[in-house]
């Protein structure tokens, strides 16, 4: 008696999300270009910094040495996953390849991750934490509230020719597919 169709297919599931919250009379979310460009920059520099200076950042993490090889390795792994992501969102972005449920898929992985660091990376640096720490979690809040934004306004993404145009944000009506 069990019977294993799908309910939802990807493309319901995208146009579920994509939809949430939308308006036929919304236009174009001219910022769209402009928040992809932010999150790629920090996404891409972060891992490239834990790539190459995984040391230096388990160093500032902690100061016991089975734990900076620990969170050294960590980070490692961490900065090769953020180059994927990145891989992943640009293409989804890009390519139309389903970007509400891509984007949600991030901000579930980013949430988990935040909550993870902070239980296990971090509580060294909690314990006394400094005005750059403090920007840094503040960095990766606005990062995650980005990605939010974007899920929010899946429907109102630019086209595909419009996607990397920075000068979008100045248009009175950008042009709708």
């Amino acid at each position: 008696m069990h019977d294993d169709k799908r309910l939802v297919s990807a493309a319901e599931l995208e146009a579920l999300i994509q939809d949430w919250g939308a308006s036929p009379h919304l236009p174009v979310d001219r910022f769209f270009p402009l928040r992809f460009y932010f999150l790629f920059a920090v996404i891409l520099g972060t891992s490239v910094w834990m790539l190459f200076s995984a040391n230096t950042v388990a160093l500032s993490l902690t100061q016991e040495p089975n734990n900076v090889v620990r969170l050294q390795n960590f980070l490692y792994f961490r900065g090769w996953f953020l180059l994927l992501l990145v891989a992943v969102g640009t293409y989804a972005y890009l390519g139309n390849w389903y970007p509400a449920i891509v984007f949600s898929a991030f901000l579930l992985l980013g949430l988990t991750n935040l909550v993870f660091d902070i239980f296990t990376v971090f509580p060294e640096r909690l314990a006394s934490p400094s005005p750059l720490f403090t920007l840094f979690l503040l960095l990766r809040l606005c990062c995650l509230w980005v990605v939010f934004l974007s899920i929010k306004n899946a429907s109102r993404i630019p086209p595909i020719k419009d996607r990397l145009k920075l000068s979008l944000i100045f248009r009175r009506s950008p042009r709708n597919e």
